[in-house]
């Protein structure tokens, strides 16, 4: 049996759906910047913060969501 390349399910990736100047919102639901910009495996936020790496987000809508509380962030 071989495996035909539309029988094996891609995994979306989260960051190919992020734009500038969205909203990065944290597990506590406090707003921890907004997007400046982002490569393939960070996000750059406009406010000059450390760099948010890819493996922090949980979700992209409207709003990117990460796995880290405020706190965790500024300390």
């Amino acid at each position: 049996m071989t495996a035909s390349i539309h029988q094996i399910p891609l995994r979306d990736d989260p960051i190919t759906r992020v734009c500038k100047e969205m909203k990065i919102i944290t597990t506590d639901g406090r707003c921890a910047g907004h997007v400046s910009r982002c490569t393939s495996n960070q996000i750059f936020t406009i406010e000059s913060g450390p760099p948010i790496p890819k493996e922090w987000i949980r979700r992209v809508d409207r709003e990117v969501y990460i796995s880290k509380r405020w706190y965790e962030l500024v300390h």
